[in-house]
């Protein structure tokens, strides 16, 4: 009897995936247990439902996993942090007849070997992620009620920097934002960055404290708060406008959120943040983001150039800076290229990646419209070869010649595609799954209701999922992450400033997305499985879809790799 556990990290979460060999019938379920390597303390995981259909609402902590075994055989450990050293086990749990559980621990699992929990991937690499799930059980306790005012009042709070919902929500994303910048203070360093808007108070303070070594390019987004703007231009921090509208409208975009740190005298870039992440307490805390730290000076040199051919350029866009903006520069591992271009010149080796596929994809989108990167991701799904494939798009507008991403769209036609497997793709017409709250009409005993997509453009949160994020081949040699602030979309390659960032050959990177992205598509599908009528208990049923041949076995070989 054995079972093999693999634990995959990233900088903020753990996902176990274990397959016992054997497999007896009378295993209902598994105890998890974490191990501190450092103080070789033990802690045992909690689940999120009851033991048994029909509990009641489950405490916040959740119930201990021998007295409410987990029912599957992935999990992800949240209650990791950056930095930790951590080991796990696995003991499986029979019925023991008499209405509780039985732990059968000499079938356990060996402990797996330690792992530090990091943020950082090697080649001057590292990434994060923010916990801006607005659907989710940890907001409805912090809002109290599903309701707009709760939602309205939630996000005055979400502004304080001292609010613990807000330090929570906003994770590891805020910290890596807030490092970059306290470490390049500390250096003596400038800062030339170039943002799509700002109205968080904590990012201003900390970008106020560089005063004349603070650069901003600032665009037209309409999250831009006057009295923000006011405190960097008291500061000093040297402001400069940028608006491809010429009128003050929100699009065509000047849309990137990068960040550069050089010599005081602007020589000499060092390292350069990037990612989806707006600095205002939306893209902080309500939103799905993430940011990526490059300390490679050659491509903190290219986004530096960037920066200054589009404060020369002001409201243009110029044929020169598009003809430049589709020049990729190769910087070892890392691959940078900038919109707009013409033809989408920006797409032409994400595409290749998506076609050069051999073993999974994953992807997160926020308004891709009519992207040929999307529809290359469907095409795969839905092939011959039915590869692997899941992700998340926030956004969809449907016009009468397709989805596109047009003017305010109506609640009707905000959707989200998750695709499956094997050419079992869900398509924006047919009842597609969308990334929601628990519904108040279907909702599980156990569980409160969650605020749904018609509460949150009502209280002036837009976003929900909004990195843009591609995933090909995460153990494979040939793995890439691709990245930035590009939505992937048309529009976006023809007529926004983004800069889109490929990461080529680093399996842990790789991993770390694709584990976020798997979590993000886990928690909607869930939900979207009750919205449609789905009955709650079924997640009390055996264990066999996870066995060979089960409806999950094939998400769970992958994980096994």
């Amino acid at each position: 009897m054995s079972i093999t556990v693999k634990v995959h990290t990233n900088s903020d979460d753990a996902l176990l995936a274990w397959r016992p060999r054997p497999w007896p019938a009378s295993w209902v379920g598994f105890r998890l247990e974490r191990r501190n390597v450092l103080t070789g303390e033990v802690t045992l995981i909690n689940n999120r439902i009851p033991p048994k259909p029909g509990g009641g609402v489950v405490p916040p902590g959740g119930i201990p996993s021998d007295l409410s075994p987990i029912r599957r055989c992935m999990w992800t450990d949240h209650a990791v942090d950056n930095a930790d050293q951590a080991a796990w086990r696995v003991t499986p749990m029979a019925d023991d007849g008499q209405g509780g559980f039985a732990l059968l621990s000499d079938q356990a699992s060996a402990w797996t070997a330690p792992v530090v929990v990091s943020g950082s991937f090697g080649n001057g690499i590292s990434a994060c992620f923010n916990r801006g799930t607005l659907m989710s059980q940890v907001v409805s306790r912090m809002a109290g009620a599903a309701t707009v005012a709760a939602l309205k009042a939630l996000k005055t709070k979400l502004a304080d920097p001292g609010y613990p919902g807000r330090r929570y929500l906003s994770g590891d994303a805020r910290h890596m934002l807030l490092s970059f910048l306290a470490d390049a203070d500390r250096r003596g360093d400038a800062v030339f960055a170039a943002l799509y808007e700002v109205n968080d108070a904590e990012l201003v303070q900390a970008l106020a404290v560089f005063g004349a070594r603070a650069h901003l390019l600032l665009g037209n987004g309409s999250g831009t708060a006057a009295d923000k703007v006011a405190v960097l231009a008291a500061a000093g921090v040297q402001i400069r406008r940028r608006d491809l509208s010429k009128k003050g409208a929100s699009s065509p975009s000047v849309h990137n959120k990068f960040v550069v740190a050089c010599r005081p005298d602007g020589q000499k870039p060092s390292r350069v943040l990037t990612g989806s992440t707006n600095w205002t307490v939306t893209g902080l805390t309500t939103q799905l983001n993430n940011v990526m730290l490059i300390e490679r000076p050659k491509t903190a040199a290219r986004f530096l150039a960037q920066w200054r051919a589009m404060a020369v350029a002001g409201n243009d866009m110029p044929a020169a800076l598009k003809l430049a903006n589709a020049q990729p520069l190769k910087d070892g591992p890392v691959t940078t290229l900038f919109s707009a271009t013409s033809k989408q010149a920006d797409f032409a080796q994400v595409l290749e990646l998506i076609a050069g596929a051999k073993n999974g994809l994953f992807f997160l989108m926020f308004m891709p419209g009519t992207s040929p990167l999307l529809k290359a991701l469907q095409a795969r799904a839905a092939g011959p070869d039915g590869l692997y494939t899941r992700g998340v798009v926030s956004q969809v507008y449907v016009t009468r010649d397709g989805p596109d991403e047009g003017s305010e769209p109506d609640l009707l036609s905000h959707k989200a595609l998750v695709v499956g497997n094997g050419g079992k793709t869900v398509t924006l017409n047919d009842k597609p799954l969308q990334p929601d709250g628990l519904p108040g009409d279907n909702l599980p005993s156990w569980a409160r209701e969650e605020f749904d997509r018609r509460m949150f453009r009502a209280a002036g949160l837009m976003a929900i999922v909004h990195s843009k994020v591609i995933v090909i081949d995460p153990f494979s040699a040939n793995c890439a992450v691709v990245t930035g602030s590009h939505n992937f979309s048309p529009s976006a390659s023809a007529r926004n400033d983004e800069n889109l960032v490929i990461v080529r050959g680093n399996n842990a990177l790789s991993k770390a997305y694709a584990l976020h992205i798997d979590g993000v598509r886990d928690h909607f599908a869930w939900r979207a499985f009750l919205s449609a009528g789905g009955q709650p208990d079924v997640i009390f049923k055996p264990l066999d879809g996870w066995k060979p041949g089960g409806s999950r076995a094939r998400e769970l070989a992958f994980w096994m790799r």
